[in-house]
């Protein structure tokens, strides 16, 4: 019994002189690594119709996520992904947020572009009490305690676009979008902010995905000649609807909410003139913006442009390390009161989470220039987000 005792205390002795030394060469507690890693899902439209706002947006939560373990993880802690292609389909949201969750076990889930994503994603995320962060400007009027948003909502971007534009371009607008919930319930928006200042919305005109004829609505566009056409149409379709307004020979300021780089850097004929309102920009001149770019450009070459939809990616990813490094644990209940509290130096500015599980952004107006880049017209500053009826 004496032999059976010292051995195993010899045994425990040389596993913790082992972890001991496996801790000094990684700096983390050898025994606890494994557990101790984070894992992040990654889920948005990697094929099918926003496939290159797709591949950016998991460009820049990559580059984020290698800078967070570079510099010594989330409170201490690596962090590891699993990457899932909803194909921007319902189904395929649900179906891949079910299996981030139960079979690969992620810690929370980051992504999403169309607004029809993230609504089949949290019919799965906020159930199981699931942390969501969503990374594309949208409708807004969410208001869940498992969701956050690092992109922009409607007061943050339509409000104080119609309020310039009503000042320096005109009081009428046709809009012209694709046929889902964004575009739909941001007409809404657009409608209620042209009131406001004695405008109009003189017709609205929702397509299908895939659509490949937009004539008849660019042929009632030209007769009814507003002071400007509003574009919401999505992902590669945008390309399609562009490509045929500019050969209808529209005189109409060309505005959008949706309109970035991944757009004008391959169509700059398309987009030069167009009025855009983002988060961020490219051209944004401060040194975190100016590393960001270069390293992204290091990373993925320097020909790939970056969107708003990217850098709210790598922002998200920021947040959370700041966070689960506040909470010191990834468990949701923790990690979401600290979300609220951390602030994090992005590419755009200076960013934190209100009380309403939204982010404080940039407004930023900018108008497409012939090589690709926007120029920003207006900085509106950095405005808090509203959803009315929310309290958290």
């Amino acid at each position: 019994m004496e032999k059976s005792t010292i051995s195993r205390r010899t045994a425990i002795k040389s596993l913790v002189s082992t972890a001991a030394l496996a801790g000094a060469v990684t700096g983390f507690p050898a025994i606890l690594r494994a557990q101790d890693k984070i894992k992040l899902g990654f889920l948005s439209g990697l094929t099918g119709l926003e496939t290159l706002l797709g591949e950016t947006q998991l460009n820049c939560f990559k580059l984020a996520v290698d800078e967070v373990n570079a510099a010594g993880g989330a409170g201490g802690r690596q962090i590891e992904y699993v990457v899932e292609d909803d194909q921007t389909t319902t189904r395929g949201a649900i179906d891949k947020a079910r299996k981030l969750i139960s079979q690969d076990k992620t810690d929370a889930i980051i992504g999403l572009i169309a607004s029809l994503e993230h609504v089949a994603a949290r019919s799965v995320t906020t159930p199981n009490k699931r942390l969501l962060i969503y990374t594309t400007y949208f409708e807004g009027g969410v208001c869940e305690k498992y969701f956050f948003a690092t992109s922009q909502v409607p007061n943050q971007q339509i409000d104080p676009t119609v309020d310039w534009l009503s000042g320096n371009v005109g009081k009428s607008v046709y809009i012209l979008a694709s046929d889902y919930i964004w575009p739909r319930k941001s007409t809404d928006s657009i409608r209620a902010a042209f009131d406001r200042v004695g405008g109009k919305v003189v017709g609205a005109e929702y397509y299908p995905f895939g659509t490949q004829d937009f004539g008849p609505a660019l042929d009632r566009i030209r007769a009814a000649n507003p002071d400007m056409v509003w574009m919401m149409v999505a992902g590669s379709d945008a390309i399609t609807a562009l490509k045929q307004y500019r050969s209808f020979g529209i005189k109409s300021q060309l505005v959008s909410n949706g309109l970035d780089e991944l757009f004008s850097f391959s169509h700059p004929e398309l987009t030069e003139g167009a009025l855009s309102n983002q988060a961020y920009y490219m051209t944004l001149d401060n040194p975190k913006n100016q590393a960001f770019v270069a390293a992204y450009k290091a990373k993925f070459g320097s020909d790939k442009p970056i969107n708003a939809i990217g850098e709210a990616a790598y922002d998200a990813v920021h947040l959370y390390a700041l966070a689960v490094a506040k909470a010191g644990s990834t468990d949701v209940e923790k990690v979401i009161p600290a979300l609220r509290s951390v602030e994090f130096e992005a590419p755009q500015g200076r960013i934190n989470f209100a009380a309403n599980n939204m982010l404080r952004t940039n407004s930023l107006l900018g108008r497409g220039k012939p090589d690709g880049n926007w120029e920003i017209v207006k900085n509106f500053g950095q405005i808090d987000p509203m959803v009315p009826g929310c309290s958290l």
